[in-house]
């Protein structure tokens, strides 16, 4: 994305805003023609701001949701699990003259515990966690796109701009980043 606003940059500093337009249509990122779209209108700063911010805060609203419904599983599945137990020794203790219905029913009672530690533990919250982590990404990818936008309409040079958005990533990334380029010229 640093690289595609770099280049964005470029052909706007060179060839003006408005020669956006049509670099616009041909963008697949949603967010990012909005962007453009605002940016070549002349929209004000603080109105591309207000909006592209406002759109970032709504994913991260529908994000969070998506993601507490895994976490409320993984916290519920245990219980549910031990529920299962419960009944399952009921059972066993409803055929405590019957061994072989009674080992039946125990050995369900545990499965039931198993099945809800594992689908808690292994699958619900570490699901949860993923989302959470894959929309950290996306929202600082989202705010990349914005600070290019911003340094785009106060006429920043494409290395200014490149260095602004490099300055919002760790500094592995930033490396990781520059090897890359050094690569390439």
């Amino acid at each position: 994305m640093i690289e595609l606003m770099y280049e964005l940059a470029k052909k706007a500093r060179s060839e003006g805003l408005l020669s956006l337009e049509a670099k616009a249509e041909e963008l697949e990122d949603p967010f990012l023609k909005k962007g453009i779209r605002l940016l070549v209108d002349g929209t004000g700063e603080e109105v591309i701001e207000d909006i592209l911010e406002t759109e970032i805060g709504a994913m991260e609203k529908r994000h969070e949701i998506n993601a507490s419904i895994f976490s409320s599983a993984g916290t519920y599945a245990p219980t549910l699990g031990v529920l299962g137990a419960v009944f399952g020794l009921i059972a066993a203790m409803s055929s405590i003259n019957d061994t072989e219905r009674m080992a039946e029913a125990i050995a369900a009672a545990f499965i039931a515990t198993i099945l809800g530690i594992f689908t808690g533990y292994v699958l619900w919250n570490p699901f949860a966690r993923k989302l959470k982590v894959k929309s950290q990404q996306e929202v600082m990818a989202k705010e990349i796109i914005l600070k290019g936008i911003i340094s785009m309409q106060h006429g920043d040079s494409p290395f200014v701009l490149r260095e602004k958005l490099l300055a919002s990533l760790p500094k592995y990334k930033q490396k990781k980043i520059e090897e890359q380029q050094n690569k390439k010229e």
